[in-house]
């Protein structure tokens, strides 16, 4: 897997403001991976191919390779600044940095566009409206209220 990628695409489900949208069981399952610094990986979704449930109840992703971690795909940007955000790289991230395959410097550039915390990242897929914030480089930018699961409504149907 390469890990090249310095910008999260539009539809990347780190990314602010995405166009992809997840429950809050994957939410918590993709992003609390990174907040580990296990052996998280996650390619990115444009070297993968989306397959529809047999009961047409929404889709999710498969490689489009059978060697989805293998030496072509590239590894999600968001879930790279993601993880370096929280200070939590994974195993993966530490080898690729140690053989000069990885440099987490040009994803600083990013930062900003990509959730705090797995909280933030719910409060996008809960339809939570955080108060906008300044950031450290003084744009306006929405941050995330504390969500507990108790404080949470089961989500309309048809939501992926």
């Amino acid at each position: 897997m390469k890990y090249t990628m310095t910008k999260p695409c539009d539809a990347c489900p780190f990314k602010r403001g995405s166009k992809l949208r997840l429950d809050q069981e994957r939410v918590e399952e993709i992003g609390g991976q990174f907040l580990t610094g296990g052996q998280a990986t996650f390619v990115c979704h444009k070297t993968a191919a989306i397959e529809e449930h047999e009961d047409g109840s929404g889709g999710h992703f498969v490689p489009k390779r059978r060697d989805a971690e293998g030496p072509e795909s590239q590894h999600c940007a968001g879930a790279l600044i993601f993880a370096e955000k929280n200070g939590t790289p994974s195993q993966m991230m530490r080898i690729a940095a140690r053989l000069g395959m990885y440099d987490p410097t040009p994803l600083e550039a990013h930062y900003d566009d990509v959730y705090d915390d797995l909280d933030d990242m719910l409060s996008h897929a809960l339809d939570v409206d955080p108060p906008a914030v300044k950031s450290k480089t003084g744009k306006k930018r929405k941050r995330a209220t504390k969500v507990t699961l108790s404080e949470t409504k089961p989500r309309a149907k048809g939501r992926a």
